[in-house]
Parts: structure tokens; sequence; C-alpha cells
């Protein structure tokens, strides 16, 4: 049986009165979380402390006088975990851009262009409207409030450039929801089923550029709005104490009701889901109801979506039984981060107090040369002989390190970090396929999580935003395209027809990641048992292994797979060698006959100079004679 899944009111008669009852509703439903914010707050305040001065475990000086420590620092652990699971997140879910797919449920949605046109869209879309950067928003969230929330929306953004409208981005976007400003039934059997009411401070400006750039925000009453205005200027020229005597406003973040109206801000209200009118029995199902000052409305109409619920997603770290806001991981650790803050400024004062040790002084000692007020302090005792001498410290106090460094290992694995991920190892030498078994073994809640995140809240966003583009896109677009076969980014045209097709979008980041550093890990084993077996390796063939390999280290687009191409590049190799061999014999052929006919020249010339010299020498003698 459904609870809390239908708001029941009484006595509304007219649109004003519903107003106040969505503005009750709304401070009602913000009061009953007190402690889940006041949680929140704690742990922010740990996250981004500079000192123990910053937190709730202050500690400096004793909040009564009777304790506490002289020093303040703090150790940001919490922070390294916080700061190291939204690195870890944003890695597994976003390791790339191709993690998209589309499966078709019809003979239509299963041909392969068609599908890759749809999962082309939306890549092109999200590194437009700058999805990574939206996402870590919503991971931070995740992780510091244990809740994250996100609505879909359509948009036609424009600018104005010499008097010219320019459209700067059409199609479907993510508005992170801060947990500060959405409430609901806590107690819903589900958050998709459950009234919620979002809040938002706007600029009029704001709200009518929603009406003109939003397609999916219309349906705002012309006469509502005409007529909230004409109130706002009739409250403008108000005096101040008839403002505040006059209009019981009050509005979280602006003090009283003059403060508010002179701020030139409008508190939007955004009510979603059914209500029930218990006097007249009117059913209001699956509606919008839009509500401004927290005294008119200015929208009220079905939600405008396939399945009658509004594109808001929520999803929580750690679920409660029986009830929908989630746990976050950081939260179970303030206690661990408060002991390891207070054994080290504990230890800190005992190494003062080691450095500056307290004195006894006994008897009448003449205090000459003795610095009066020490840090360590002294102790008198009046009576005894007289002597001077420092109270020794018990230097245990010292092991601290030892259980702060304990302390930080254990925090690290009660929020599930996987210890090799977060840069620890286990001792001892490894094998590369058991340190991968052990990184399966040991990030086991860290999948759970990633899993979980990417099947109830990224896999709806994703088909939000289909849904929203096929509802809205009403011409041609362009989507970028890149052909691995050609390796070159192709731009096309994609119309509305082709978002028409049945099926649904997968996000494959942290389930592809996981899975394919599984399947490398059994294809390492398999490697080491086909070396010990030939037989066994001929029943896998080269180039589907190598065709897995391509596959499981997302290297398709580096065209570094061709088949046999490494016997191509061996016989161009060859025949290369071959021709710089054939080059080196030609020039040393070249250089002997060179050097050959060099000696000959040498050779004749030797045999000129000695037929030379004999006929000289003949010569001579016959003139002697």
């Amino acid at each position: 049986m459904s609870v809390g899944n239908t708001i029941d009111l009484r006595q509304v008669t007219n649109d004003d009165s519903l107003a106040r009852e969505i503005a009750t509703l709304w401070m009602n439903w913000d009061t009953s979380r007190a402690d889940v914010k006041a949680r929140w707050k704690e742990t922010t305040s740990y996250v981004y402390a500079t000192s123990t001065k910053d937190t709730s475990n202050e500690g400096v000086g004793g909040q009564d006088g009777s304790g506490g420590w002289s020093h303040s620092t703090h150790l940001p652990k919490i922070t390294q975990i916080y700061d190291n699971l939204a690195a870890n997140y944003m890695s597994a879910l976003m390791p790339h851009d191709d993690v998209v797919q589309f499966f078709g449920f019809s003979q239509d949605a299963v041909i392969k262009e068609k599908r890759a046109k749809v999962e082309a869209y939306i890549k092109t879309k999200h590194r437009l409207s700058k999805f990574r950067t939206t996402l870590y928003q919503i991971v931070n969230d995740l992780l510091l409030y244990g809740n994250c929330f996100a609505q879909v929306y359509y948009v036609n953004e424009s600018s104005t450039i010499s008097g010219i409208p320019q459209l700067a981005y059409s199609g479907p976007k993510i508005r992170v929801i801060s947990p500060y400003d959405i409430v609901f039934n806590p107690f819903a059997t589900s958050f998709e089923k459950s009234p919620k009411i979002i809040r938002t401070v706007k600029t009029l400006g704001e709200i009518l550029r929603d009406v003109e750039e939003n397609p999916s925000e219309g349906g705002y009453y012309a006469k509502g709005v005409k007529k909230w205005i004409k109130c706002r200027k009739a409250i403008a020229t108000m005096d101040s104490s008839d403002i505040d005597k006059y209009l019981d406003v009050g509005i979280a973040g602006f003090g009283s009701a003059t403060s508010y109206f002179q701020s030139g801000n409008v508190e939007v209200l955004e009510m979603y889901g059914d209500i029930f009118d218990q006097e007249t029995g009117t059913l209001l199902k699956n509606h919008i109801i839009t509500v401004v000052d927290r005294k008119y409305i200015i929208r009220k109409e079905p939600v405008g979506t396939w399945s009658g619920f509004p594109h808001i997603f929520h999803c929580g770290w750690r679920l409660r039984p029986n009830n929908l806001w989630g746990m976050g991981p950081l939260d179970n650790l303030i206690g661990a981060q408060y002991l390891i803050n207070h054994l080290e400024n504990s230890r800190a004062d005992a190494f003062d107090q080691m450095l500056l040790p307290t004195r006894v002084v006994v008897g009448d000692v003449q205090e000459d040369g003795v610095i009066p007020g020490t840090p360590g302090g002294t102790y008198r005792i009046p009576t005894g002989d007289g002597s001077v001498a420092n109270l020794s410290p018990d230097t245990t106090v010292l092991q601290a390190d030892m259980q702060i460094a304990s302390k930080m290992q254990q925090m690290e694995e009660f929020v599930g970090s996987p210890k090799e991920v977060a840069g620890f190892r286990s001792p001892g030498e490894k094998t590369a396929f058991e340190v991968n078994s052990m990184l399966q073994a040991s990030g086991r809640i860290f999948q759970h999580r990633l899993h979980y995140f990417e099947e109830e809240f990224l896999e709806r966003v994703y088909n939000a935003e289909l849904e929203q583009a096929k509802a809205f896109l009403n011409k041609a677009d362009l989507i970028r395209i890149y052909d691995t076969d050609d390796d070159v980014v192709l731009f096309e045209e994609i119309l509305p027809e082709d978002l028409n097709i049945f099926g649904k979008l997968i996000p494959t980041g942290a389930r592809g990641y996981l899975r394919k550093q599984q399947l490398a890990q059994n294809l390492q084993g398999l490697a080491q048992a086909t070396q010990s077996d030939q037989m066994l390796a001929t029943h896998f063939p080269s180039i589907k292994m190598a065709e897995a390999w391509v596959e499981l280290l997302d290297i398709k687009d580096l065209g570094v797979l061709e088949p046999w191409g490494r016997i191509r590049e061996q016989a161009e190799g060859a025949q290369k060698t071959a021709i710089a061999q054939q080059s080196v014999q030609q020039q040393q052929a070249a250089l002997q006959m060179a050097n050959r006919e060099q000696g000959q020249v040498a050779n004749a010339e030797q045999n000129i100079l000695e037929a030379a010299s004999a006929y000289s020498a003949k010569a001579g003698g016959a003139r002697g004679g």
C-alpha cells in the first residue's frame, strides 16, 4: 500500500490558499529535517576545516575550563578521503567520453548506424553543456551530504550580437539541485512517487528568461504573472513598517518581509506530485505548481513527461530503512576524526611538557636565575629540605602516533576505499595477477556503490535527456562522430526522426571500466596457461585476442590494430634492410674499384718515374764517355 505519495489538503478554496498551503508544507518538511541539516553542517565543517577551531571539537582551553588542549591542529584525514573518493568516482564513471550505449528494443533500433547517431547526439550535447563538470558537482553532493539531486530540462539558450539573436546552445541540460533546496516526504514508497518541493531564488528577469528559453519550463499563467507583478509594484511603493505589518512573510535568508521585497529577488517554490483536496474531492495528479512570494501561483499544469513523473532524480549513498534520505560516507567518520585530532593535539601538548617540564620546588629556595612563569609551570611544597627538580612526564604518550596511523587506516576501510587505488599496498611481493585479484576483492564495496549510482541515477538522467530531445528537437542539429576506420572526425546532421527509435541509453562508465579490468585480469591468466600448453593456444586466434585487448584497453581510437600488420612491417623492414645492404655493397665495390684504379695510376706514375730515372742515368753515362 502506498504511503505518503499524495498531499492531502483541506480548505483550499482558491489558488492563493493553495499557495499558502504549499509554502506551509515546505516549512514543515524543512523543519522536520533539522537534525539532517545539522549533520551536513558538521560534516562540511570537518571537510573544509583548517584547524580544530573550525570544528565542533574546538578543544582549545577546554569548553568548560576542565580539559581540552593548547594546540589546534586539524589532521585533514576526512578531507583526504573525500577528495580520494571524488577522484575515483569520476575516474570510474567518466574514464573517457564513450560511456553511453544505446540498446535498441525494435528492429529499427538495432541498426548500427541509427544507434550510433543517438549515442553521438548525447555525447555531443554532453561536451557542449559541460556534463563532466556537472557530474563532478553531483558526485561532490553525494559524498558530502549522502544525497544528490538533479533535474533534466531542455533549453534554447541565445545571445544577441550586434542586435542579431544567436543560438548559443540548444538541447537537454542538467541542473544540480542542492540538498538544502529540496524537500519531500521521506516516508513515501519511492522518491519518484513522493511529492517534492524545490526552492530557488531568482530575479523577475530570470523567470521571464526561463519562459523564453526553456520550452520544458513553459506553462506559466499569463494572468497569474500579471497579477503578481502588479502586486510587486504596489508593495514597492509601501513604507517599510507597512510591509512588515501587513505582510506576514518570513523568507529564509532574507529575514524580514521588507528585506525580502527590497532585495529584488523572488523566492520560487515548485511543487511536483499529486494533490488531493479533501473538501471538494479534487485530485490534481502529476502536477507542477509554481508559487512565488509564498502567496501567488503563476503556474499549475500536468507534468509534461511520458511517465507523468518529473525529470528530477535522487540517489543516496547509504540507504536507510523506511527513509528516503540517504546517509553519507563521511558521517560515520566524524567520531574517528575527532579522536585523531584529540590524539594529535594531546601528543603535541605532551611533547611540549617534555621540552618545558613542570618544576617541583621544595622548601625555602632562592629563585635567583630561575625564570618565573615558564610554560611548564611550577609546583611548590612549602615544607621540607630545599630542592628544585623537574617533574618527569610519561613518555608513553608519544606512542599516539601509532594510534593515529591505525585510526587513519581504519577510516579508509570504514568508507570502503580500495586500498590499492588509494595508494596503499599490502605487504609482500606479488605478481601482476595477484595484484589485480586483490584490487577486485578490496574494491567490492566501492564497485557496489558505483553500480548503484549508475543504475539508480545516471541511467535515468541519460534517458530523460533523450526523452527531452525527442519532445523538443524540431529541426536538424549537428552531431560529432569519430570515424575509427578513416581516423577522422565527421560532423553530420541529425533529424528529429533519427531519435524516435525504441530503446534506452545505458551508462557503461563504471560497469564497463570494472568489467574490463576483470576481463583483462582473466586474459593475463589465460596467457600464462597457453604458454605452458601449446595445444590450448591453437584454439585462440591471435587476431581475435588482439581485438579483445584493443577493446579492453580502450585504444580503438589510436588505430594500432592492423591484422598481420607486423608481418607487413617485417617484410618492409627486410626489404629496406636488403636495399640498404645492397647500397652498402655497391658503395664498397665502387670504393674498391676507385682504389684499384688509383693503385693502377700510382703504379703507372711509378713506372714513369723509374723509366725517367733510368733514362737520365743512361744519358749521363753517355756524356761522360
